[in-house]
């Protein structure tokens, strides 16, 4: 045959565009073209990965230099400002100690300056107009004198002063040259003032302050307490616990006491007050103290031109946390929220704790322990902060009822980071767009390149592959049934050799084409031929099937013929009794019988291995040799079963099988239940309730094991009342497994008879059956199931 027929498949290879793909000369350019491609891609990601290597190094370096000069930039200011602020504060107390010393000097010398000071009391510029305040109880001058005087009304008796508080004002007039001056002059304060002495607090303030009248709107009831015990408890008593200790208070740096911000009650905003005490002349009590108030606005002035980039800013904290001096935009960075001590206990003192912040991290934010800078960065509300903290000068500070504690305040500087690394993401982003630049470049020179290279690609091998095209098209021709194609071979390289070889092949197709049909014949005749004797073998393979399904038949209606039937069973008095037996195969090794024979009831449970036409043959031979054995009448239990295992034993090596099996034989007479022969355990449910497990492993052996088994041989008795039940099983009851393969077990099989044990032998054992199937599903059954329900009525 030269050509195929009509009927033959067409081979169809692909149409359009991938047809292309086929050719030599499109694979051997996309080869070309891919190795180009791919080299030219690993040299982009090569330099990229350089440029960006670079980068990274110049940004690391960049912001390497940007760190150490952030670093020593805001370490330096901050020490400045910090030294600036003591420098303040230390100014402001320098005045106060002044003013101090020379009230502390009149205090001292009052004798020798008494004239002076009644002389100076009495002059009409000096002289204090007091005038009572009936409605707040009050003693105050008018506001043309020189500084405001006022005493509170326990001082006095209802317009009258007493003489002796009257005598300490009059001795302070000469006051009113002092104080105008000290409060123009110096650091800048609000007001500077003189406080009477505990035993009958007066004050002299200057500039003048209507102080009665701002008291009586600010603090009500300011006048029925003590002004140290009202404004500042535990003040005055401090300053006496001083006095006790001579050598602590010669070692105190400053008597100076600062006070926490609070509202100033002239009006003056929210102010610090720094107290020095004024001593009486043997240093055994306070006389006094000299007072200066400076606002809270003056502090936040002496911070609040810091300038840290953009948006950084300063803040003063106490030892606790609380928060002195913060402009607003700083407080809203630190998220604090700003409140004051309860009212009507003295002055409301301001508290605005870095604790209470509605950031976590400025909460949790902790202030230095000694004098070095604390330099580190924190994270609020997603942005990232650069924070730089440094203690100030030590002072003493009242504390409410903690009384004076010496504490140092904290000066920091919080500056958000992206502000003070502007120059570094700047330089990052010139290097990126470089490097965009750059990769572009790349990306068009190896376009071009590529489409140079594959044109000349394309060129040298449409000369090289002519050769391969026509032995193509003759491959194709011999495709499509024409095997006379030859192709003309012009050249001695390997495509030459190829074509060589392919007119061989070509030649002996035709001729191997030419003789097939004579093959065809032949190999069909041989099939056929095979093909009858494999249907005549399958026709008798058919019939001993149908053979050997009617012996098994057979075999398994013997077996279950020799069960006991329910008739049998209920004419045995004093028991009910129910059994099933259902083996895994056609026929099962599971053996259980019920005889009576002279007043006596034998029952018998056993278990064959394995299962199938062997082992019910084998369960046969007990059922036989049991039942002859009882018609002879025998007795002893030992006996008994030691006979049977002679029989089955010599049977078992007659017809040379390994079987053997367990089995457990019960002899019931008169409420008496005696066992001999070991198998699976006994479950007894008393009439009560009460479950029993008698264990038959001590009681023998295996059946067919050993000729002689009489020394293993034992027996058991178990006294049975009305209302007992005793189950007998096989293990295909314990051991039937579900679709998850866990086992039934002893303690289920417990549980169903429990439940049932009061009804029936009958719904015992069909609640048995019914929960092991339920157990088992759609799983396979692999062993025989058996049980005896045996209750004593």
């Amino acid at each position: 045959m030269s050509a195929r027929t009509h009927d033959e498949p067409q081979r169809k290879g692909p149409r359009g565009l991938f047809a292309g793909l086929k050719k030599f000369n499109t694979k051997f350019l996309l080869v070309t073209g891919l190795s180009v491609i791919i080299g030219a891609v690993l040299n982009i990601v090569v330099a990229r990965q350089g440029i960006h290597s670079l980068s990274q190094k110049s940004a690391y370096e960049i912001e390497s230099g940007l760190n150490t000069a952030n670093r020593e930039y805001i370490t330096n200011h901050l020490a400045d400002k910090a030294q600036q602020t003591n420098f303040v504060l230390g100014q402001a107390y320098a005045d106060l100690q002044t003013f101090a010393d020379i009230v502390q000097e009149m205090v001292d010398h009052k004798g020798e300056l008494q004239p002076v000071l009644d002389a100076a009391a009495a002059l009409p510029f000096l002289h204090d107009k007091l005038e009572y305040n009936a409605k707040g109880d009050w003693y105050q001058n008018k506001s043309d004198e020189q500084t405001g005087v006022v005493v509170w009304g326990y001082n006095g008796n209802k317009g009258t002063i007493d003489p002796a508080v009257q005598k300490a004002v009059d001795d302070t007039a000469l006051l009113d040259l002092i104080l105008p001056s000290f409060k123009r002059r110096g650091s800048e304060k609000l007001q500077i003032y003189l406080v009477g002495p505990k035993s009958h607090p007066f004050t002299r303030v200057a500039d003048y302050a209507d102080m009665g009248t701002s008291f009586d709107a600010t603090y009500p009831g300011h006048n029925e307490k003590n002004w140290y015990d009202f404004f500042f408890p535990n003040l005055a008593e401090s300053w006496q616990q001083w006095l006790k200790d001579p050598a602590k208070l010669k070692a105190l740096p400053s008597t100076v006491t600062v006070t926490p911000p609070y509202a100033d009650a002239a009006g003056g905003g929210i102010v610090l007050t720094a107290f020095n005490p004024i001593w009486t002349k043997d240093r055994k009590d306070f006389a006094g103290a000299a007072a200066l108030d400076f606002t809270l606005g003056q502090l936040i002035d002496s911070i609040k031109d810091v300038r840290l980039a953009q948006t950084g800013f300063a803040f003063l904290v106490q030892s606790d946390g609380n928060v002195l001096a913060v402009n607003e935009s700083g407080a809203t960075t630190l998220r604090l929220s700003s409140g004051a001590s309860e009212e009507g206990k003295g002055v409301g003192i301001l508290q605005q704790y870095l604790k209470n912040s509605g950031s976590e991290a400025v909460a949790s934010l902790v202030l230095p322990q000694d004098d070095r800078i604390d330099y580190h960065e924190i994270t609020i509300e997603g942005e990232i902060y650069i924070i730089a903290l440094q203690r100030l000068a030590r002072v003493s500070t009242w504390m409410d009822a903690r009384g004076i504690v010496p504490e140092q305040w904290t000066m920091g500087f919080v500056v958000p980071k992206r502000e003070m690394y502007a120059s570094l993401v700047a330089a990052q982003s010139a290097i990126e767009q470089s490097r965009t630049s750059i990769v572009t470049m790349q990306i068009l020179i190896t376009v071009g390149l590529l489409a140079a290279l594959l044109l000349g690609v394309y060129l040298v091998s449409r000369r090289m592959t002519g050769a391969l095209v026509e032995l193509s098209t003759g491959a194709t021709r011999m495709r499509e049934g024409d095997y006379s194609v030859r192709i003309d071979v012009q050249s001695e390289d390997e495509i030459g050799q190829l074509g060589v070889a392919f007119n061989e092949m070509a030649s002996e197709i035709e001729a191997y084409t030419n003789n097939l049909e004579d093959l065809v014949s032949e190999r069909t005749r041989a099939l056929e031929k095979a093909n009858q004797e494999i249907s005549e073998l399958n026709a008798k393979l058919a019939q001993e099937n149908i053979r050997l399904g009617a012996e098994l038949n057979v075999a398994r209606q013997l077996q279950l013929m020799v069960l006991p039937a329910p008739q049998e069973l209920q004419e045995i008095q004093e028991l009910d009794i129910a059994g099933y037996m259902a083996p895994a195969d056609e026929v099962g090794g599971d053996y259980y019988d019920v005889l009576q024979s002279d007043g006596m009831v034998k029952i018998g449970i056993g278990d064959v291995t394995g299962h199938g036409l062997e082992s019910g043959v084998l369960m046969l031979m007990v059922q036989t040799a049991v039942r002859t054995l009882l018609a002879t009448n025998e007795r002893d239990p030992k006996k008994f079963l030691s006979i049977v295992n002679k029989v089955i034993y010599q049977n078992i090596q007659r017809i040379n099988s390994n079987k053997n099996m367990s089995l457990t034989l019960l002899d019931y007479s008169d409420g008496s239940l005696k066992l001999t022969g070991q198998h699976e355990d006994l479950i007894i449910v008393r009439a009560d309730g009460s479950l029993e497990r008698f264990d038959t492993m001590a009681l023998g052996m295996p059946i067919g094991l050993d000729l002689e088994i009489e020394d293993f041989i034992s027996d058991a008795e178990i006294k049975l009342e009305a209302g007992d039940v005793v189950t007998l099983f096989s293990d295909g009851i314990t051991e039937a497994e579900d679709t998850a393969a866990q086992q039934y077990g002893i303690d289920r099989l417990c549980d169903v008879i429990s439940k049932n044990h009061q009804c029936s032998s009958k719904e015992i054992k069909d609640a048995i059956i019914e929960d092991v199937l339920a157990h088992i599903g759609y799983n396979k059954v692999y062993d025989d199931i058996t049980v005896l329900v045996i209750k004593r009525v």
